[in-house]
């Protein structure tokens, strides 16, 4: 990583938002990389407040507002550890445009929130800032879990779905990068074959019910992406899945392999064109108490539409 790359926070003054901080601090610290720690300003209202049935104007409430984010973002930024340079930033707008424009705007190569903010964003629901970065966001985001104890600071395994499309593949660097660390992090890539039942046809065919022919394809198919990454220096590992439930798949092995992360990208084969209900990736980030990484190629064309959204 270039010494120059940017790691960016959004904090909403909650301590739950600040988890992700210790991770990005840790990153940044391993990477080289600055922090830029942002909150998103919500002016106050511009109606007046009543007081004895009479409108009152008060002026001096705006600048003060500004005045306790901005002190509010140098203390979290005065209490990090000496050696991450730091700097923090108030933004204006919708929250997600603003963070997507904040990010692409300052060469950010990361971005590091916590799911569940003052918000009450617990998962990745339709509507919320998360979701919405998420979905615009040409900057990978790692959504660090709303959970007990303190989130991890060192990745050890990272849990990679790939299903042979290259836009799948477009996580890969964005993992090897999270996996930076001595030692680095290992990299699993998993696949998931789907089963057919029997009994169905295609043509005048009937359909094999033994998934063996697809489980031998994908073995070299991910064998062929590890040779590309170990030969860069990355520690990989490979592995094949048959399930129907391709979510809960990943999900059980993630979590039987004690991933530290799962690193995905929400187009793939399936043609996700957005973070869909009932996706895999939205099952997934729905589902997962483990820090999630995910990219929406191409996502940046997104912002201009839901900016126009919102303020129609």
């Amino acid at each position: 990583m270039s010494p120059r790359d940017v790691i960016l926070v959004p904090l909403d003054g909650s301590d739950l938002a600040e988890r992700a901080v210790t991770v990005a601090a840790a990153l940044a610290s391993r990477r080289g990389s600055a922090l830029r720690l942002v909150h998103v300003h919500r002016p106050v209202s511009a109606d007046p407040i009543h007081v004895e049935g009479l409108p009152v104007f008060d002026e001096h409430l705006r600048p003060l507002g500004r005045n306790h984010e901005q002190a509010y973002l140098e203390g979290v930024r005065d209490r990090l550890a000496v050696g991450v340079r730091t700097s923090v930033a108030l933004l204006d707008g919708p929250p997600a445009p603003a963070l997507a424009d904040d990010a692409r705007a300052n060469g950010a190569a990361l971005i590091v929130m916590t799911a569940q903010g003052r918000g009450g964003i617990e998962r990745a629901l339709l509507g919320s800032v998360a979701d919405q970065l998420v979905r615009i966001s040409a900057v990978p985001v790692l959504l660090v879990r709303n959970g007990r104890g303190a989130p991890p600071s060192h990745f050890r395994r990272i849990v990679v779905p790939l299903d042979g499309s290259p836009l799948s593949e477009r996580i890969l660097e964005h993992a090897q990068s999270l996996a930076h660390s001595d030692p680095p992090a290992e990299l699993v890539l998993v696949n998931v074959v789907q089963p057919r039942p029997r009994g169905q046809w295609v043509g005048n065919a009937p359909i094999e019910g033994s998934t063996a022919p697809h489980e031998e394809n994908a073995r070299r198919y991910l064998d062929g992406v590890a040779r590309r990454l170990t030969a860069v220096g990355a520690r990989v590992q490979t592995s094949v899945l048959v399930s129907s439930d391709v979510a809960s798949a990943v999900l059980n092995f993630a979590r039987d392999e004690h991933a530290d992360v799962i690193a995905l990208a929400t187009h793939g084969r399936s043609g996700l064109k957005r973070l869909a209900l009932g996706s895999v990736a939205d099952s997934v980030l729905r589902a997962t108490t483990t820090p999630v990484l995910v990219l929406r190629p191409c996502g940046s064309q997104g912002v201009e539409t839901l900016r126009s959204g919102l303020a129609s």
